[in-house]
């Protein structure tokens, strides 16, 4: 029927009509509901019996599950202000993201002015062969989070590749890019001198904080890590513990004696003194307390010899006389005994000279 021929309130509606069904094109449609299939609905919730704080914002996200070690593609994400538990969410997103190949999953955590609250402990598949598109989520509170502002001793694998590095936490399964500040030059440093291969993964405990950062000027705001104090570098490359006794090469050998005493404990904010020995290479870098070293050794059967070690050249207020005691040690070693998880470095005619335990990270 034409539009001249209908009655005027007919006309006057379908005109009306029209226009607010452009308007909303224009605006984007906010309140309409997404296509269906389009959606991931699902509900967060925790076991501790408290409020949260009126600030508080809860967000969900849609992301394409990553290859080992390389960080999340986030396809689509929703938040909640002020959510109350249980929080009911749904995730819009756009289908032609979505590639039938790869696979997808959800995340939630709870923030409070920039600092994490709580977090999903695992993420939730989602679009996989079930077609799942409602997930149940159980978070749990981050220790040092919002509520206390303190680290907590975190346990992961670092990685520094194309000018950015990421940590992924044994505990979650979370992946946090590291922020500049704080002690991350400093683990990067390490990570740098002490990798076997460019890119590969290593285990790290630190202590650290997860804040929120924004990835690039005006973007949202994303958790990040702060490291404040780095406990250890080790040469795993897996979360999962060694089993049997420690090998000479490729673990992470702390000092505990030196010429017949204790080492001295590390002052604050420095490294212990500590051995990798990279069987690939032949090459040993670590620690000397104050100082970052590397050089060469040969090793065949129970005979062990340094080369002359090289490193940074900084002067720490504590410790230097260990350090030097330490290095000119190194170099009258020449055999090698391993007791379980403590190695001990001999001199030619058999007498300790250091001892070492594996370094077991937690």
């Amino acid at each position: 029927m034409a539009l001249t021929a209908m009655k005027p309130s007919i006309r006057s509606g379908l005109r009306w009509g029209w226009v607010a069904l452009a308007a909303c094109l224009l605006a984007g449609c906010a309140g309409l509901a997404p296509r269906p299939g389009a959606s991931i609905s699902g509900s967060a919730t925790y076991r501790e019996r408290v409020a949260l704080p009126p600030d508080a914002v809860f967000e969900a996200t849609l992301e394409e599950v990553p290859r080992a070690d390389a960080p999340a593609t986030v396809v689509a994400s929703t938040r909640v202000a002020s959510p109350r538990v249980p929080i009911g969410f749904v995730i819009g997103y756009d289908p032609s993201r979505i590639d039938a190949s790869k696979r997808y999953a959800v995340r939630g955590r709870i923030t409070l002015n920039g600092q994490l609250m709580f977090t999903s402990d695992s993420a939730h598949p989602v679009l996989g062969a079930d077609g799942a598109r409602r997930v149940e989520m159980l978070l749990r509170r981050v220790a040092g989070g919002a509520a206390a502002g303190e680290p907590r001793r975190m346990l992961g694998l670092y990685r520094y590749m194309a000018d950015a590095a990421s940590f992924l936490d044994c505990g979650s399964g979370d992946q946090f890019p590291i922020t500049p500040d704080g002690e991350g030059p400093a683990l990067q440093a390490s990570y740098v001198e002490a990798r076997a291969v460019p890119g590969e993964p290593q285990l790290v405990s630190v202590d650290a904080r997860i804040v929120m950062r924004a990835p690039e000027p005006g973007g949202a705001p994303r958790p990040a890590l702060q490291i404040e104090r780095v406990i250890g570098l080790s040469a795993q490359t897996q979360c999962a513990a060694p089993t049997g006794a420690a090998t000479l090469d490729n673990t992470h050998w702390k000092l505990v004696s030196l010429r017949g005493r204790p080492a001295a404990a590390a002052p604050e904010r420095q490294r212990e003194p500590h051995l990798i020995l990279q069987a690939a290479q032949h090459r040993v870098v670590g620690s000397s307390g104050c100082n970052r070293l590397s050089g060469s050794y040969t090793a065949d059967g129970d005979r062990l010899t340094f080369a002359r070690s090289v490193g940074t050249l900084m002067a720490c207020r504590d410790g230097m006389e260990q350090e030097r005691v330490f290095l000119d040690t190194l170099g009258l070693v020449a055999r090698w005994r391993i007791d379980g998880q403590r190695l001990t470095l001999l001199d030619e005619r058999g007498a300790t000279l250091l001892q070492f335990e594996a370094l077991v990270l937690r």
